[in-house]
């Protein structure tokens, strides 16, 4: 598996309300975070160049190429689906080659997935359970 780097970008409320956080950890489960309030006006272009609706829910999937790899319109509880995906793209095959010949790894790596599946209190989802559309290349 290796490390996987990661930003996760939340954006919410509307108009004067809107807030938003860019939160960027490798998902070893063991990292520190760095968590960085973001404005209004990024807020607002974020969701115009993402083209993110502020009336619903909406999870997106980007990859470090800057494209929308899957949209979620509901939460996702297990993580495992979204490795799944994130390890199928080119870009981290590449970099876990490259992981791989440095001989980095995590050390809680015990193949397969995101290491756990679900969110703590919430119960085990079945693999077909989740939605998401995969974007059009």
């Amino acid at each position: 598996m290796g490390i996987r780097h990661f930003a996760l970008l939340k954006l919410v409320g509307k108009g004067p309300a809107a807030s938003g956080t860019v939160e960027l950890f490798p998902l070893n489960g063991r990292s520190q975070t760095e968590r960085e309030q973001l404005s209004q006006d990024v807020v607002k272009n974020l969701r115009d160049q993402l083209k993110i609706n502020r009336d619903y829910f909406s999870m997106l999937v980007v990859g470090k190429d800057g494209d929308v790899k899957a949209w979620f319109p509901s939460p996702v509880w297990s993580m495992d689906n979204i490795y799944d995906l994130v390890d199928s793209m080119e870009l981290r095959q590449q970099e876990e080659k490259l992981q791989h010949t440095l001989g980095i790894h995590c050390p809680e790596d015990s193949g397969g997935g995101g290491g756990g599946g679900s969110f703590l209190g919430y119960p085990e989802e079945t693999e077909d359970s989740y939605l998401y559309r995969r974007s059009e290349d």
